[in-house]
């Protein structure tokens, strides 16, 4: 199916094509549903389902009511759900089996106190490698904002396809799922992403615009066949892609890399390369259109603008860790911003290795041993040193499952990176733990 067929097509699942009017008039049923259940505006409900049109549906409903949703990821297991139905304080939880009340909550921490939540859109739980998942509140001006601005940067219109296997209930999905609807392009979702789930929807929708996480592309560049010759642009976001990956992917796509830099408590993007100008690859791009980014101390990337989270539900002492007293996001991440180039994200802060009196980036060691031939995936965190206080460790996972070659990949690296960059110890998995948003769950590692 070509892409100029899909016009009046909003969104194609495994279930087919749904046009505009029929999504329209499920979303108005749907809202009716919900609102008979005794939902009302600023009431909250849980939205933990699989992608697909019932995601999209119950999401937009939600926003139709002024209601807020807190989306958990479809594979969150019941003490999650538990917790976020309590700390949000959500009356529905709306999961594959249908909406119900929120469960039990067995032990669960008391609901947090809500004075308003009437512009609030989203309750977004963070990841929670700090204990507990903290809920960023993210306004419905922000939340529209982070679909539009990903719309005009790329230059989407009606007739652009854009296909996505991101995960509905990350920001980053929702974003491209709002950036699609806001500009009257047709979303091809996938269940969730396989090189061979890409492969077949690019031969069968032909998209103009694939929507990726660093991981994944690094993936699609091993599978020996894809039909890329659609596609005109390639957005990715989640972490710093490099610039080794974003030159091999638009050698072999053709596509321009569209690299962008945000996170949950912006509700989206702060930055984002444009579709006209790529200009430097391996960077994210200028500040979108009402964001103010700047280096603060340890040169942490600072943001302000309309899109910063107003917080954390609940918690004022880790609001007032992640908020300066003017107001801008301390985002957590090391990087420098410039006139020509924009954004570049080096790590983040909490990730920086101090290798005698040395800092080792640890994105940047991955950037490198990720350019091996026998490299699927790989992360670099800090192990104690006698000498140097901290040295880098790597952990990869081998490409087809192949055997590791450790002085290759070492020798690889000598010949790219400074001595205190080098990896001192080498620790092969056959995979490594992954976020449902696709990045390496760090915290998950063996130790």
């Amino acid at each position: 199916m070509s892409s100029r067929r899909h016009t009046d097509i909003a969104l194609i699942d495994e279930q087919g094509p749904l046009p505009r009017r029929t999504l329209r008039a499920a979303v108005t049923d749907r809202a009716a549903e919900l609102a008979a259940l005794g939902l009302r505006p600023g009431g909250r409900a849980v939205l933990c389902r699989p992608n697909g049109r019932r995601w999209i549906t119950d999401h937009l409903a939600l926003a139709e009511l002024g209601a807020v949703g807190v989306p958990l990821n479809a594979a969150s297991a019941p003490d999650e759900i538990r917790h976020a139905a309590a700390d949000s304080g959500a009356t529905l939880v709306l999961t594959a089996e249908g909406p119900g009340p929120p469960p039990p909550d067995s032990g669960a921490p008391p609901r947090s106190p809500v004075a308003d939540l009437t512009d609030i859109a989203t309750i977004a739980y963070t990841s929670g490698t700090t204990g507990r998942p903290k809920g960023a509140l993210q306004t419905r001006h922000a939340v529209r904002l982070g679909g539009e601005n990903i719309a005009r940067r790329l230059a989407l219109g009606p007739g652009d396809t854009v296909l996505s296997p991101l995960p509905l209930a990350h920001t980053y999905g929702t974003n491209v799922l709002n950036a699609a609807l806001s500009a009257g392009a047709a979303l091809v979702l996938l269940t969730r992403f396989t090189e061979e789930a890409v492969a077949e929807a690019l031969r069968r929708h032909r998209p103009t615009v694939l929507a990726g996480v660093p991981t994944m592309y690094r993936r699609l560049l091993a599978h020996p066949e894809l039909p890329l010759e659609s596609l005109r642009c390639s957005l990715s976001a989640g972490q710093p892609a490099g610039e080794p990956l974003a030159r091999a992917w638009q050698e072999r796509s053709g596509a321009v890399f569209a690299e962008g830099w945000g996170m949950t408590e912006l509700a989206g993007l702060a930055s984002l390369t444009p579709a006209d100008d790529p200009g430097h690859p391996g960077t994210a791009g200028p500040p979108v259109p009402g964001a103010g980014v700047r280096t603060g101390e340890g040169g942490e990337l600072l943001v302000r603008g309309p899109f910063v989270t107003p917080g954390y539900l609940g918690a004022p002492e880790a609001t007032a860790q992640i908020l300066t007293p003017g107001g801008e996001l301390r985002t957590g991440d090391v990087g420098r911003v410039t006139d020509d180039s924009g954004v570049t994200v080096l790590d983040r802060l909490k990730d920086v290795i101090l290798c005698g009196g040395y800092t080792v980036y640890p994105a940047e060691v991955e950037r490198v041993i990720s350019t091996h031939p026998s490299v699927a995936a790989v992360a670099v965190t800090a192990m104690p040193d006698a000498v140097r206080g901290e040295a880098p460790q790597a952990w990869i996972a081998t490409a087809g499952g192949g055997a590791a070659d450790e002085a290759a990949i070492l020798a690889h690296c000598r010949a790219r990176l400074a001595p205190y960059k080098i990896p001192r110890r080498t620790t092969f998995l056959p995979e490594l733990p992954t976020t449902a948003g696709g990045k390496v769950a760090r915290g998950r590692l063996p130790r």
